[in-house]
């Protein structure tokens, strides 16, 4: 198997952590090798039927408990929770080169490269639970990532919007805040895995602004604009801050977007 199509369709139904770790290193050898198939097969499953592995549950998150930082289960339960987030991005980065076609083969590339860095922060970080006697899926997690694209099942332009632009964007605005507070508890090891994952998802938002001008342009409208009503639509029109505008810069966004960011933070 060698489509990129049938290769993230075959991630997105399984429900063992280590078969879609391994599938997605599979997908990204294959584009290393130029062996990698692109070829549209116009076989689409629906956004319901991707599965996910029994554990961890699932709870609301104002029912997330709350731990402090400075105490062991407040640590392993912090590096859980992030080890979630990146779990759950490697189905958001195949989830969208999987589902919207028709575009550019860099598109998918760029989504690939994606998912690929998302499974090695998550097996970075699954690593140091461990150290913890601790793994993934021992601790609730809760799904709001998931919850958004499902909710942009069928529009590009949301998805672009709201999952790079608005989700994985705010981990831009509060890692350095996370990062200070493991150096203040001493906890170094995590704050050296962090900085690899703020660095890298740097360029995974950069890829959102780019394909949200691009597809912006092919249908002549304004990215900002695009970006504010789908912000609109599905988040009330609201953002919260503060926003790291150095990073932010870095990762496409306008200086004219952030001051209209700043604009709409219901701190």
């Amino acid at each position: 198997m060698n489509n990129i199509f049938e290769l993230a369709e075959k991630v997105l139904l399984s429900r063992s952590i280590e078969q879609k770790l391994s599938l997605t290193a599979d997908a990204f050898a294959l584009l290393g090798s130029a062996s990698l198939d692109f070829t549209n097969n116009d076989q689409l499953l629906s956004i319901d039927q991707v599965c996910f592995p029994d554990k961890p549950e699932l709870i609301p998150p104002q029912k997330m408990p709350r731990r402090r930082l400075g105490t062991d289960k407040g640590r392993c339960a912090f590096i859980h929770a992030i080890a979630h987030i990146e779990f759950n991005a490697i189905h958001l980065a195949l989830d969208m080169l999987y589902r919207f076609r028709g575009l550019p083969e860099q598109f998918y590339i760029d989504w690939l490269i994606v998912a690929h860095d998302e499974c090695r922060h998550f097996l970075m970080l699954n690593k140091h639970l461990q150290t913890l006697d601790c793994t993934y899926g021992d601790l609730p997690s809760h799904d709001s990532l998931w919850v958004m694209a499902v909710r942009t099942e069928t529009d590009l332009l949301a998805r672009l919007s709201l999952v790079p632009r608005y989700l994985e964007a705010r981990g831009l605005d509060v890692t350095p805040a996370m990062l200070q507070k493991l150096h203040n508890v001493n906890d170094t090891e995590t704050a050296k895995l962090l900085d690899v994952i703020l660095e890298e998802e740097v360029s995974h938002v950069e890829f959102g602004s780019k394909w949200l001008n691009y597809v912006c342009q092919q249908q002549n409208l304004s990215p900002a604009d695009v970006f504010f009503e789908k912000v609109k639509i599905h988040m009330k029109g609201q953002i919260r801050g503060p926003f790291n505008r150095e990073l932010r810069l870095k990762a496409g966004f306008t200086e004219q977007e952030l001051d209209q960011l700043e604009s709409l933070d219901v701190r």
